[in-house]
């Protein structure tokens, strides 16, 4: 009774935080280690239904794409061999960032395919049958996401967009793409290349048509409505807006880098539920590929209420949520050269 008294959190236009406007901190330390000897050379993991692991592995493995048995952790598929014939790949990025479905979707980045895959039919096969498969527009940044819509359509992040007119001619870092069609335009059409300064964690609210960008060097968190504009920004913690500028490189366009030779590094992984946002933040302005430092995991309903900011006790990345939302699976490493383990946290 007196909880239903408490006055909800009004949440409307723009909202600067900080980390003391979350309603919850909580520490998570001394995970369990999931070990599993068989595995290749994992890139990252995903859990599904509670139950299945998905692994990708690094492009020099035999298999780029593996299933386990997350209860006997016993593999229940190898598939995807390197090449450009049927079931084949010459690179996979794997797009599983929910546990409402069992679908997901692979990227070849080279060939620039997207695969739509239902994991039961994976299982069930133990070939790589996909449901469906089109060639997404070069200007699509490949290391951001795609936000699968219908048949036709699918919400791409502009590769060649910065939040910066001096280095970017693109009005709007997301657009409307028609699926196997392509723009045209490429590295001769734009003065910039700014890639690696700029992009997004891109998905959208399940109940209704926002759409969500997490920036991954700038601690910026943009709403959309149903024509791509902006309608809200939550921005913090900690409040770092990179500059840039211009390195000549031996290439036909001008590289862009920040200005002060840091490497930003902010909203870097994401998994959603039917309800809320569980969001990886670093909040790095010095990354040390040689000494990853620990990550913090903000927790927000899709009115944008801040209510978790889990602490680690370690870099994490790959996250997974189970049903319940009250066990983190990730995977973990120290450093860049070492291989990646896999962890459950209990929220």
């Amino acid at each position: 009774l007196l909880s239903s008294c408490m006055p909800q959190k009004e949440v409307a236009g723009d909202v600067s935080f900080s980390r003391e406007d979350f309603q919850t901190t909580k520490e998570l330390s001394n995970p369990q280690e999931i070990a599993i000897d068989s595995l290749l050379n994992p890139a990252g993991f995903r859990v599904m239904n509670d139950s299945v692991l998905v692994v990708v592995n690094q492009p020099n493995c035999e298999f780029l794409l593996e299933l386990y048995s997350l209860n006997t952790l016993q593999p229940l598929a190898q598939l995807i061999t390197k090449g450009n014939g049927p079931g084949e790949m010459f690179s996979c990025a794997l797009g599983l960032h929910s546990n409402a479905s069992d679908n997901f979707y692979l990227q070849d980045s080279n060939s620039k395919t997207c695969y739509i895959v239902d994991l039961k039919t994976l299982l069930n096969s133990r070939r790589f049958v996909p449901d469906e498969q089109f060639r997404y527009s070069s200007e699509v940044l490949p290391t951001s996401d795609l936000c699968l819509l219908d048949d036709n359509r699918y919400i791409g992040y502009h590769m060649w967009y910065l939040d910066d007119k001096q280095f970017s001619k693109v009005d709007s870092p997301i657009g409307y793409y028609q699926k196997g069609e392509d723009s045209g335009k490429g590295m001769d059409d734009f003065p910039f290349f700014v890639a690696s300064v700029n992009g997004a964690r891109l998905f959208k609210n399940p109940q209704t048509q926002e759409l969500w960008t997490a920036d991954m060097h700038r601690d910026a968190i943009r709403i959309y409505n149903d024509s791509l504009k902006q309608i809200r920004e939550l921005v913090g913690p900690d409040h770092f807006s990179p500059e840039y500028t211009r390195r000549q490189i031996d290439a036909p366009v001008a590289f862009v880098t920040f200005a002060d030779e840091c490497d930003y590094h902010a909203y870097t992984d994401y998994y959603i539920t039917d309800k809320h946002i569980y969001l990886v933040y670093e909040g790095n302005k010095h990354f040390d590929m040689k000494n990853l430092s620990p990550v913090e995991i903000f927790k927000l309903d899709f009115d944008g209420n801040l209510l978790c900011n889990y602490k680690l006790d370690r870099y994490v990345y790959s996250i997974s949520i189970n049903k319940k939302e009250d066990t983190l699976y990730c995977a973990s490493r120290p450093s860049v050269m070492e291989p990646p383990v896999i962890l459950k946290y209990k929220l």
